[in-house]
């Protein structure tokens, strides 16, 4: 195995823990669990020197598609979430709130009857 595909097999690892985290840090809603979440995504991204931007839209346009359906309140607040952290018009950290925030106050959960 060459180092280059090493190298891409270890900056997928370390895309696969990140964005791991930052669904774990979305569906908690403890916050000292969400502090130390923060702290080791810091520590991941410090160590390996991974842009950590590009997680959080990849999180925020999945979430996006999959309340396409069933919320069309939240997708839209999703969307220009999506948006404004695309254009540089907000911080990682700003749109980890904000999303927080909008999956705290829609619910999207199907009742069943």
């Amino acid at each position: 195995m060459s180092s280059n595909s090493q190298d891409l097999n270890q900056v997928e690892a370390v895309k696969k823990i990140i964005k791991g985290l930052d669904e774990i840090n979305s569906l908690c809603f403890d916050s000292n669990v969400k502090n130390k979440i923060k702290e080791l995504q810091s520590f991941v991204v410090s160590t390996f020197e991974v842009d950590s931007t590009s997680f959080m839209e990849d999180m925020i346009y999945n979430k996006m598609i999959e309340v396409k359906q069933i919320s069309p309140d939240l997708y839209v607040k999703l969307y220009m979430l999506y948006r404004n952290l695309v254009r540089g018009k907000i911080s990682k950290e700003e749109a980890s709130n904000s999303f927080d925030s909008c999956l705290s106050l829609y619910s999207f959960d199907e009742m069943v009857y």
